[in-house]
């Protein structure tokens, strides 16, 4: 779709690069920054080497339109990338080469964007019309982070995606890329070097949302329907390749070794065997993973980024009542997380006019927090072909 003057001129000026010292809890917890004021919700954030920062954004609503993926420049704004009809989409277009539903952008160790396209729409908010994928629109899409190029689309049978099916997130390790499954519940491994995917624990109890979420939560009401919390959402892998970490919002957290995942003499039934269940967290609408294993869960009404090691000992690593939904987070090179917040803050322009923005923060991480030996970045090492 095409961005109007206004919607455009407004994101740039509300955009700001001021530091704002935030409340935060007494001890030796890191300050949270404010970093980046949108014009439109951002559920992921990512950021290269070369600190070319980029934001997902979510079509949440028919009346703000949005470009679906950006990057800052240098001097602070944010421009559609990459620029063309990959952002210009608009109910009734065709998906398959334009960015319908962005629901994870990320960056691994190649330093090119990676982007989950779900392909479709809420219903409650678009119509029935749009909830299901048009052929071609669900897709995986990755981008040269300097140019804007589309490097590589990936698109999925119905062996991989039946009807249903709802790609969520991505991780890497080697030439193996890993993805969730939160419509029916189930994870995908795409080898790139022999080209073959596999589904596995398609519909199984690991990979569904639990029904011990908040009553409040689950009657939430989004676009007139019934809130119904994603199944396995969240994914992450260990530096070594060793372990594969999912969860839905609602939690558990699971775990499995990757080579039991990807053996395709066992059976889903066997492999489910060998999952195991770490962590209950609270609900959480994103998490990031470190070096250490450590996974920082972004809970949506606690306003904690709380963080679980695999000793088994969890510490909040930061709480203030302005991370109100926060979501997908991102740990840079420099050991810096990234956290998006979904809740809007509204202001008024000088001109009298009301104006919703929404807020991405960012922290140093410790040494330590509680006793729990926080790490670096996870990039994948991934060097697919």
């Amino acid at each position: 779709m095409e961005l109007s003057r206004r919607i455009f001129l407004k994101g740039m000026t509300a955009l700001c690069m001021t530091k704002v010292p935030l409340a935060h809890a007494v001890g030796p917890k890191p300050t949270l920054e404010r970093v980046l004021t949108s014009p439109w919700m951002a559920n992921q954030v990512a950021i290269t080497r070369q600190q070319r920062l980029f934001l997902g954004l979510p079509r949440y609503s028919s009346e703000h339109p949005t470009p679906s993926l950006v990057r800052q420049s240098k001097e602070g704004i944010l421009h559609p990338f990459p620029g063309n009809s990959w952002n210009n989409w608009k109910p009734g277009d065709d998906g398959s080469e334009a960015f319908v539903y962005l629901n994870s952008v990320h960056v691994f160790n190649d330093e090119t964007v990676w982007c989950v396209d779900q392909g479709s729409l809420s219903a409650g908010v678009f119509g029935e019309q749009y909830s299901k994928p048009a052929p071609g629109a669900q897709k995986i899409v990755q981008l040269d982070a300097k140019s804007g190029e589309i490097l590589r689309i990936l698109r999925f049978d119905d062996h991989i995606l039946p009807p249903g099916a709802q790609l969520n997130d991505l991780r890497f390790y080697g030439s193996l890329m890993y993805v969730t499954d939160s419509g029916l519940g189930g994870i995908i491994v795409h080898d790139f070097e022999n080209g073959k995917t596999i589904r596995r624990l398609s519909g199984l109890s690991v990979v569904k949302a639990s029904d011990k979420a908040p009553p409040a939560m689950l009657a939430h009401v989004k676009g007139g329907t019934t809130f119904h919390p994603p199944n396995s959402d969240m994914i992450e892998i260990t530096a070594d390749g060793k372990w594969l970490y999912w969860a839905a919002p609602t939690g558990p957290l699971y775990r499995v070794e990757t080579r039991i995942l990807r053996d395709v003499a066992r059976s889903d039934a066997e492999v489910a065997t060998q999952v195991e269940t770490v962590y209950d967290n609270n609900f959480s609408g994103g998490c990031a993973m470190d070096s250490e294993g450590n996974v920082y869960f972004s809970e949506t009404v606690t306003h904690n980024i709380t963080v679980w090691s695999p000793t088994g000992k969890t510490a909040v690593l930061v709480s203030d009542p302005l991370l109100v939904r926060p979501d997908g987070s991102f740990i840079s090179q420099d050991r810096k997380l990234y956290i998006p917040v979904k809740q809007p803050v509204k202001s008024t322009t000088s001109h009298g006019e009301q104006v919703s923005n929404f807020h991405i923060y960012r922290l140093d991480l410790p040494d330590s927090v509680e006793g729990i030996r926080l790490g670096h970045a996870v990039t994948g090492e991934n060097e697919p072909h």
